[in-house]
């Protein structure tokens, strides 16, 4: 049952978004600074005590944390939901504390009351028996940017209606100013730190990817073209579905779709034996290889929500409001490297591995002369393409993703903080179109460990992929 907070828009103030995240951040940042501690300070013999004395606190902010992400809906509630699910976000012995409470937010988020949400509706579609013999008024599903209800079409399909909230598209824009004014305010601690001009025109040309596909997010009828997209790409794979959009109830605030019965990822992870979870996690990487290395995009926000699993055995796959379509340079460029490392995995000749080293340096923009840096950034790629690199199971755990997360921070420890002044690296220029590969990577990594399957990411490649 989703709760219903609020019968008004959604805030757009800056300053009081800005506020009510301030007030959650003073005390979230411990969080966050314990779980680098994690890999950079503390023994692990220390850690339980340390966890003991803190759960209560944890516990309280964790119930702030869904209350006020939820109330604001937009950029704040989207990460929300990814700390709710994504491995290694938190500290170890918290992850039961606040994964717990915000897993609610992926499908039930605080939703409005029909009389805020109704009149979004009755302008994008006009009266709404000319469409609908009848719609329930209470949502079965709330998001970052909108909700769904169910209504019945006067031929009698059923229909899943997703309506932004009012006010949504202006908080999304606010939060997203309020994120370039906290870069720009920072720009020059990191000039203190020694990052030259090169590295901070990294993080704002980030900034600005992220900052588009964000707000792609709010065209509806953007999500819908590239849903229909989508369903005709993968229209040949019988197990893998895709609901049916209805372009004439379809507008940039309302999304109209086939309404689709199924589980959830997390009731399917609790009911289903080894065997049944291998084979949805093979389905999911399926469509996750086929849509990235065949067709040159995918869907960068793969959280469990997103995934329902009809009586049937098939698996449906929902919300295309953040699709990243490769360049075609990127597209050669990441099946090469991954080519020839899986060839140098496969024969660990020199020559080979030679091969592997260069295609990714130009593929990053890294320099091969600056040893360290490029050390770091190899090693981090080899592990994450680890499942694709033998012909046999991958076994997903979540020590497996949230090991990707440690290898990160401790890159930061040794270029940052291995020295007696803390000093901040140039950055390698990679492509900024990399920036949700790695959100994909993963989340989608996060999705498999709750499954717990165990899936031949290799053997799922395009054949000119795998060398």
């Amino acid at each position: 049952m989703l709760c219903v907070m609020s019968d008004s828009r959604v805030s757009s103030s800056r300053l009081g978004r800005l506020t009510r995240l301030a007030g959650l951040g003073r005390r979230a940042v411990p969080v966050a600074i314990k779980r680098f501690r994690e890999t950079v300070e503390a023994p692990p013999e220390l850690r339980g005590e340390i966890a003991a004395r803190a759960l209560k606190k944890h516990g309280d902010l964790a119930d702030k944390a869904f209350k006020t992400l939820g109330d604001m809906k937009g950029v704040a509630l989207k990460l929300g939901q990814m700390v709710s699910y994504m491995d290694g976000a938190v500290p170890a012995e918290l992850v039961g504390v606040y994964q717990d409470v915000l897993a609610r937010l992926q499908q039930q988020a605080p939703a409005l009351k029909w009389s805020a949400v109704r009149p979004v509706l009755e302008a994008e579609l006009g009266a709404l028996d000319r469409h609908f013999t009848d719609i329930e008024e209470e949502p079965f599903a709330a998001a970052s940017i909108g909700q769904v209800h169910r209504a019945t079409l006067p031929d009698g399909r059923r229909v899943a209606v997703k309506i932004q909230y009012p006010g949504v598209d202006r908080a999304m824009r606010s939060d997203l100013k309020n994120a370039e004014m906290f870069q720009a305010l920072m720009s020059p601690f990191m000039t203190m730190l020694g990052a030259g001009r090169a590295t901070r025109g990294y993080m704002r040309d980030v900034m600005a990817e992220i900052r588009e596909r964000l707000l792609e997010e709010l065209d509806y009828e953007r999500e819908a073209a590239t849903q229909m997209r989508f369903r005709q790409l993968l229209a040949d794979d019988r197990e893998l579905v895709i609901p049916a959009v209805h372009p004439g109830l379809s507008t940039r605030r309302v999304l109209t779709t086939d309404l689709i019965v199924g589980r959830s990822l997390q009731e399917v992870c609790e009911t289903e034996d080894q065997a049944a979870r291998d084979r949805y996690g093979s389905l999911l990487t399926h469509a996750v290889l086929t849509s990235l290395y065949r067709f040159g995009l995918f869907n960068a926000d793969p959280h469990p929500g997103n995934y329902l699993f009809p009586d049937d055995g098939t698996v449906c796959l929902l919300d295309y409001g953040c699709v990243k379509e490769l360049p075609d340079w990127m597209r050669s460029d990441m099946r090469s490297y991954l080519r020839h490392a899986i060839i140098a995995t496969r024969t660990n000749d020199a020559r080979d591995w030679d091969r592997f080293d260069a295609a990714l340096a130009h593929a990053l923009h890294l320099d091969r002369s600056d040893p360290k840096m490029f050390r770091l950034y190899r090693e981090f790629s080899l592990y994450i393409m680890r499942p694709a690199l033998t012909d046999a199971p991958f076994d997903f755990t979540s020590a497996f993703t949230r090991e990707s997360i440690d290898r990160v921070l401790d890159g930061v420890r040794e270029t940052v903080f291995g020295k007696t002044i803390p000093r901040m690296p140039n950055i390698p220029p990679v492509p900024p179109d990399y920036t949700f590969i790695n959100r994909l990577q993963w989340g989608f990594y996060s999705i498999l460990s709750m499954l717990r399957a165990r899936v031949n990411w290799h053997a799922l490649l395009p054949h000119e992929v795998r060398g």
